[in-house]
């Protein structure tokens, strides 16, 4: 019988209904219960210590309940927090590495507290998927949140700025670059990704969520037979930054094609 993390261990565990409101008001950023949640099953919460009233000034706004610590613990049973919390000791962030029953993790998912991601950060079905927490699991289980914005993202809005056109491509590999492309007698191919390490070797990847990888962004740009210039992005800027300086130096390198400046 599955234990729950609660003040009284004894105390019921929520219901189906109790459980979609509580979830509810966790993804809620205010924390708040939804407001069609029927007069008796939020009184028997709020009994249950799992919300408490908000206060409010006017009186003629509805009573507003908000989720409590205690509303947190019992959405959690011993193994559901085990999995999340796991995830302080997992070797790549955020994966959830340690084995979990099916049963668990399933619930997980259905609950958005866990996701499936390939190494590479996104949902692709035709390769492997790991458990991921994602920032719902986080605040339920009181870790802090991270930046789910794909880095891509940063990388093509500084470039938009500047009036460069690019394009995410994915290969068959699975690999996925920023790529921009100029044509003609004096074309080129430029190729923006960060590394990602996968056991045994290196991929290549741009849409992986801005927290999941610390490494910096690459720039490779080939052209003739056999003219090719790389560039190596300073890390630890933070994903917006790094995304504006590699944006400013591929600019300036389009400006006068200097690629001993634009290396350097």
């Amino acid at each position: 019988m599955t234990t729950y993390l609660a003040a009284d261990p004894t105390a019921p565990a929520p219901t189906s209904r109790q459980r979609a409101w509580l979830l509810a008001a966790l993804r809620a950023d205010d924390g708040l219960l939804p407001l069609d949640v029927p007069d008796g099953s939020r009184r028997l919460m709020r009994e249950r210590g799992w919300i408490s009233v908000i206060p409010v000034v006017d009186d003629p706004l509805p009573t507003r309940h908000k989720i409590t610590s205690a509303g947190r613990l019992a959405l959690l049973s011993v193994g559901k927090a085990d999995a999340l919390l796991s995830v302080l000791t997992s070797v790549d962030p955020g994966r959830i590495e340690k084995p979990v029953q099916r049963q668990i993790l399933s619930s997980l998912i259905r609950e958005g507290l866990v996701c499936r991601l390939t190494r590479r950060g996104d949902p692709a079905p035709d390769q492997e998927r790991f458990p991921y927490i994602t920032n719902l699991g986080r605040r339920l289980v009181g870790l802090p949140e991270e930046n789910t914005i794909p880095a891509c993202n940063y990388l093509i809005a500084a470039f938009a700025e500047r009036g460069v056109s690019v394009a995410v491509e994915t290969d068959r590999n699975g690999d996925c670059r920023v790529v921009h492309r100029a044509q003609g007698a004096q074309g080129f191919e430029a190729r923006f990704y960060r590394e990602v390490w996968n056991p045994g070797f290196y991929t290549y990847s741009a849409r992986h969520p801005a927290w999941m990888h610390n490494k910096p962004w690459t720039a490779l740009i080939t052209y003739g037979t056999d003219g090719a210039v790389e560039k190596h992005l300073p890390n630890g800027l933070g994903i917006e930054k790094e995304s504006a300086v590699l944006a400013d130096a591929f600019t300036a390198w389009l400006a006068d094609r200097d690629d001993a400046a634009f290396a350097s």
